[in-house]
């Protein structure tokens, strides 16, 4: 059987999920988890509505100007979606995920290195590429 990485991943995030359910449990007691645990999911809930709402007075104020959403745009709207979501799914790990991925800040950070990092490139810079000046006796033309 092959090695499947996806499969240790959820493995290992799921191990971590009942881990840390243990350890609240044993900080807070049975009853206090399951409450904090619910109040987590609420929360996620309402920051999913509120982003909801945000998104479509945005596209209806781009619609009405006539103007296209950003990429980075969608992409932050993306990001704090998916912390919201993270934060319904049961698990104290995927609320602590969550709770990070809604932070501007955590968001901006993301960002920046999926646009500029190793695993980005820069196409959809808008910054002009570097010019870089020469001298008439700094370069030669070859044909």
């Amino acid at each position: 059987m092959p090695f499947n990485p996806l499969f240790l991943f959820l493995a290992l995030w799921l191990g971590s999920e009942i881990l840390v359910f243990l350890l609240v449990v044993y900080v807070a007691g049975l009853s206090g988890a399951i409450l904090f645990g619910l109040l987590t999911s609420l929360v996620g809930f309402v920051v999913l509505r509120r982003l909801g709402m945000t998104a479509s007075m945005g596209f209806q104020e781009g619609m009405r100007a006539r103007e296209s959403l950003s990429r980075e745009a969608l992409f932050d709207g993306s990001l704090a979606a998916l912390g919201s979501l993270l934060m319904i799914l049961p698990g104290f790990v995927s609320d602590l995920v969550g709770l990070a991925l809604i932070a501007p800040t955590i968001r901006t950070f993301v960002t920046e290195r999926l646009q500029f990092g190793k695993f980005g490139n820069k196409r959809g810079s808008r910054e002009n590429p570097p010019t870089i000046e020469l001298s008439p006796d700094e370069w030669t033309r070859k044909e």
